[in-house]
């Protein structure tokens, strides 16, 4: 009898290596794995902390002897966190940090900022606060944004509609923050630091349900390195060239820069001089738009085309009702109809840059390309915000409106000279 031949064995090589890596980060369909329903609700979160103080400012101010300047002041203590928090998720460092680890650490961040704004009284207590909410938002935001369409696609449940949700997590947060203030504080139903002690309970049940297994940030991910050195991690367009940043990030910015320019004028237009704005009228008022922008960012997220129109004439309804009404022009339909047109065309906006961005990355950046949209979304949010602060009683609301308008338009020019703006992607 011949002598039995054996087949050489190879030993498996980096590439071989790789390649089986790539592959185990594809859904098994045998294995259920959790969904992203914990991280949503962080994202979601956290960014209603953020804008929930908004119709409590007037109160704020009367307690603490601050005028506009120092309201405006404050303010710039959360953009400075939330920037700065932007900031971690992009250096080198995070990346050797766990997405889940990032998430849970924005929620426990949220949750000390809600337990002092709720219990510690006092303006430097607020101000830590409002600088320990901004650095959540920062590092939630672009980490919780792609572990919930990563954790979507692994497992392999619900994942066109996890894809169209996610742009509007942020949006969503954003019109919690105010409406809930507004409809709970306002009316007595709870008191202000009860609705703090309940946000910062769903962020810390939210962060107790996350997944323990970290599918985004594991063994499962290709580095750098390997998605570099094996085209076959990286996305099927990422060997076309890459398009330009500047039109994701000028997109971002002004979907921000709108939605910041009503969180910051209601105050001052529902104020006639002769009384205080009741905290149910700034928060139901200030909500407008972030609801409208949820809508935007998700059921006209394929409709961008639309977004530019809408911008322009919702501010155009705005500034014509500071105009044409006398007295307080926010509680008017012309006022209420500008606010939601202005922000479904800012949501979709902000919808389109984050997807563009994330659609340009390759896997291994997508955290990166999320992180950078966000970071030049809150300097859009901040620009409002201090330009009003500074201008309001200097120069007349119709003048402010009247230049924010003439601005968003040639953003928006500059937009659809770019072709974003002007089909369904």
């Amino acid at each position: 009898m011949g002598a039995h031949l054996r087949t050489p064995t190879r030993a498996p090589t980096r590439v071989t290596a790789i390649s089986q890596r790539c592959a185990s980060t594809k859904s098994d369909p045998t294995t259920r794995r959790p969904g992203p329903g914990p991280a949503a609700m962080v994202t979601v979160g956290t960014m209603a902390l953020a804008t929930l103080p908004t119709p409590l400012y007037p109160a704020y101010a009367r307690a603490f002897h601050l005028d506009t300047t120092g309201i405006t002041v404050l303010f710039a203590v959360f953009a400075t966190g939330a920037i700065g928090g932007l900031s971690v998720t992009r250096s080198r460092i995070s990346t050797r940090w766990p997405v889940r680890s990032r998430i849970i650490a924005a929620a426990l961040l949220g949750v000390i900022a809600a337990v002092l704004l709720a219990l510690v009284p006092g303006v430097a207590a607020f101000a830590l606060g409002r600088l320990l909410s901004g650095v959540g938002v920062g590092v939630a935001a672009a980490s919780a944004v792609t572990f919930v369409t990563d954790s979507a696609r692994a497992s392999g449940r619900h994942v066109r509609l996890w894809t169209v949700l996610t742009p509007g997590l942020a949006m969503t947060g954003l019109a919690l923050g105010p409406a809930t203030a507004g409809l709970l504080v306002g009316t007595g139903a709870l008191p202000r630091w009860g609705l703090y002690i309940a946000v910062a309970g769903v962020l810390g049940l939210s962060a107790a349900m996350l997944p323990a297994h970290d599918d985004s940030a594991g063994a499962g991910a290709p580095t750098s390195e390997e998605a570099r050195g094996h085209p076959t991690c990286a996305a099927p367009h990422s060997t076309s060239p890459r398009p330009a940043r500047w039109p994701h990030r000028l997109g971002a910015c002004t979907a921000f820069a709108v939605t910041g320019l009503f969180g910051a004028l209601t105050p001052h237009l529902l104020s006639d001089g002769h009384r205080t704005p009741t905290v149910t009228e700034v928060g139901v008022l200030a909500a407008l738009p972030f609801i409208a922008g949820a809508f935007g960012a998700t059921a006209l997220s394929t409709r961008v085309q639309w977004a530019l129109p809408l911008l322009i004439t919702g501010l155009v309804l705005v500034t014509a009702s500071t105009v044409t009404v006398s007295g307080p022009a926010v509680g008017t339909p012309l006022f209420a109809g500008g606010a939601l047109a202005a922000g479904a065309g800012a949501g979709s906006v902000f919808s389109w840059s984050l997807r563009s961005s994330l659609r340009a990355a390759t896997p291994d950046r997508r955290a990166v390309a999320a992180t950078d949209a966000f970071v030049w979304a809150y300097l859009g949010l901040a620009v409002p915000v201090v330009a009003v602060g500074t201008l309001i009683g200097v120069v007349q609301t119709a003048a402010v409106l009247g230049g924010i308008t003439v601005l968003v338009a040639v953003a928006g020019a500059a937009l659809v000279w770019r072709g974003g703006l002007v089909s369904s992607q």
